[in-house]
């Protein structure tokens, strides 16, 4: 389980540190930062998979990235990951490409790594197994030394997504694929031209794709593997009396339902992006193939507030063996979720353009990169 999330630098969140509980519902008004704090997890996972220079540069570029209010002058501009996890201790530190006589770029806006660290939890202690300064990584052999990986990085790569040989280094393999693993659902695309509303080929989908586009074969692997009664029930509290079916009658695979009153199936293309999303979400939270963490962004997105309850008893029928991390507008879903699991509900507040929990509102500081925040005078 992923214990505590520290960043630092990153956008609004210029020093903030998350606590997580096995179900964690993060609340705040339009503009306190929540979706930086979503965007920056998921940054990791798209540093595992070796695509954390193409994740900062759709974000903007590093200039973008970091942290845009106050800070000391001469103080370089760093943004830190630090991730503690049951099973590992991660911290990185990235900042802007530096200006090197004969050694002249034009990815001006990259990401460049400029630290790394990886400690596994073993019998209660951490230890290091590999560590990066600038582009030479070393890392603990099989003997407990540690030895200079024989080729250096590049400046937007991650030893956790390039060192691969999981026989020799078992700890930086592992950490990769539990980040790898994580799900992240933010937005299903659901405008007249989403794949969402057109027939499709199915195939097995145990993992509904990240925006949704393979729901309809979603929905059978789903009834299928022995979970279509929650599913039913799930559909029935949301919109009693309604039919639904994923075949259409040319034996292409869509989202089909039949309302009461009315005698004909409505096809994917005529549902409503509130009743689409819905079911996506049906679709991701009651997959045959549990992740160890599912982080939903705004999950209340077009649907109407009587669809909470039935939201929320999705998200607390996901089995114990998965983390989640719910960021939300809604305080109805947010007490709907307090009402049937044990989570830890977390308030967002911005101060002078700084994300904090509310519980932590104060002076306004000024970003020093020393290890500590200075209240301003």
């Amino acid at each position: 389980m992923l214990r505590t999330l520290h960043l630092r630098g990153y956008r609004s969140l210029l020093d903030f540190r998350l606590e997580l509980g096995r179900v964690t519902v993060v609340t705040g008004g339009n503009g306190v930062g929540k979706s930086n704090l979503y965007r920056a997890l998921a940054m990791m996972q798209r540093m595992a998979e070796g695509n954390f220079a193409a994740a900062i540069a759709a974000e903007g570029g590093m200039p973008s990235v970091a942290w845009a209010g106050q800070r000391k002058k001469d103080k370089p501009i760093r943004v830190e990951w630090e991730l503690e996890h049951d099973f590992f201790h991660y911290t990185m530190e990235c900042g802007l490409v530096p200006t090197v006589p004969g050694q002249d770029t034009d990815f001006r806006t990259d990401p460049d790594l400029k630290q790394e660290s990886l400690r596994l939890h073993q019998k209660g202690k951490g230890r290091e197994v590999a560590r990066r300064k600038g582009p030479a990584v070393q890392l603990r052999n099989r003997e407990g030394v540690f030895e200079s990986s024989p080729l250096p990085l590049h400046a937007p790569e991650s030893m956790l997504s390039e060192i691969r040989d999981g026989i020799e280094f078992p700890g930086l393999s592992a950490a990769r694929e539990i980040l790898l693993s994580w799900r992240f659902y933010h937005q299903f695309r659901t405008d007249l031209d989403s794949i969402l509303r057109r027939p499709q080929v199915g195939a097995w989908s145990p993992v509904l794709a990240h925006d949704g586009a393979n729901l309809a074969a979603t929905l059978r692997t789903i009834v299928e593997t022995g979970r279509g009664e929650p599913l039913r029930e799930a559909v029935e509290q949301g919109f009693p009396g309604t039919r639904w079916r994923t075949l259409d009658a040319n034996a292409r695979f869509q989202l089909q339902i039949l309302r009461p009153g009315l005698k004909r199936w409505m096809d994917a293309s005529e549902l409503s992006d509130g009743t689409l999303r819905f079911f996506c979400l049906c679709a991701a939270l009651l997959t045959p193939k549990p992740p160890p963490l599912i982080v939903l962004n705004e999950p209340e997105n077009s649907l109407h507030a009587g669809l909470m309850p039935a939201l929320a008893g999705l998200i607390a029928a996901v089995p114990p063996e998965t983390q989640l991390i719910v960021v939300t507008h809604s305080e109805a879903l947010a007490r709907e979720i307090g009402e049937r699991t044990d989570s830890r509900k977390i308030d967002l507040i911005n101060q002078d353009g700084e994300t904090r929990l509310a519980e932590h509102a104060g002076p306004r500081r000024v970003w020093t990169f020393s290890g500590r925040d200075e209240d301003d005078d």
